[in-house]
């Protein structure tokens, strides 16, 4: 492809093994939730289907205060529940994302070939994560640099406690969140509204729009989108005209879809985990890539 002009990546299972990475972190989590509250993984689990729906996003980073078996084994004493079993959660999550939350091979090194071999061309990150998730997770990637751009969803709402007036979150973290830590990165962040959520068209659209690239079909053309989704990400290039590459790598491990089935709502898992290659019949990507350093064969 010649005279490309606007480069856009998803995230998850695009750059990274998403489920991978979340199926250990969140089932740790989830253990560190049992050993201190002695209340079973499985009803926990269960509890957390329900945050999730609640919320909007399986990556709702304040679930654990708002799991009813935490809530009435701590009542009100909110500080004892941050210094006890939110904290152990965090820890044991973070552990598990140490491990799992890595780039896919190869990832930081095509993404710096593409930069150096267009330094004029925009790099910009796409999402259905909230803002601060995705952000928090480029960082940790080690990837947040390579992009000038970042769009993502509303961040989360702070849990409160009424009974005890105060929010359910250490100050340190809320802290964070209130000044909508950008992890020290200069380029634009635009939170989306929820219903610009892929499949639709409307986050896409409104990168094309920021950056001039949606003036016609000869513009669109110069654009190359990145998505291991063939029902949200091909499905959704397809009908806005961009060139889009289909992340043929980014299937998850089958053998994790169980655990993964166990804490999370369908609707999720349907949104994060594409199931197979013949998601949306019809919908054939410009391009196929068998990893994500194939961009720089098509680029």
């Amino acid at each position: 492809m010649s005279g490309i002009g606007l480069f856009v990546t998803d995230i998850d299972n695009t750059l990274f093994d998403w489920v991978r990475y979340y199926v250990h972190a969140f089932s740790a989590l989830l253990e560190a939730v049992e050993t201190e509250t002695k209340v079973p993984w499985v009803i926990l689990a269960e509890e957390a289907k329900a945050v999730f729906v609640e919320h909007g996003s399986i990556e709702y980073p304040f679930l654990v205060q708002e799991l009813p078996t935490v809530a009435k084994h701590y009542g009100d004493d909110i500080d004892a529940m941050l210094a006890t079993v939110v904290r152990a959660a965090r820890q044991r999550f973070n552990v598990e994302a140490e491990r799992y939350l890595i780039p896919y091979d190869g990832v930081s090194t095509a993404l710096g070939a593409f930069r150096a071999a267009h330094p004029g061309v925009p790099v910009v990150a796409l999402t259905d994560a909230p803002r601060y998730v995705a952000m928090w997770k480029l960082n940790k990637l080690g990837l947040l640099q390579h992009f000038d751009a970042v769009y993502g969803l509303a961040d989360p709402r702070i849990p409160t406690c009424a009974n005890a007036g105060r929010v359910k979150v250490d100050p340190e973290i809320l802290l964070k969140h209130l000044r909508q830590n950008a992890f020290g990165f200069k380029g634009r962040i635009r939170i989306l509204p929820d219903d610009y959520e892929k499949p639709g068209t409307k986050g896409l659209k409104t990168v094309l729009m920021d950056f001039d690239m949606d003036e016609d079909l000869a513009h669109r053309q110069r654009v190359v989108w990145v998505g291991d989704n063939q029902r949200k990400d091909v499905g959704l290039g397809k009908r806005l005209g961009v060139k889009t590459a289909w992340a043929k790598y980014g299937k998850p491990d089958q053998s994790l879809l169980p655990k993964l089935h166990a804490f999370s709502p369908a609707l999720n898992i349907h949104k994060n985990a594409a199931l197979s290659d013949a998601e949306i019949e019809g919908s054939r990507p410009d391009y196929v890539l068998e990893t994500f350093a194939d961009i720089m064969t098509i680029v």
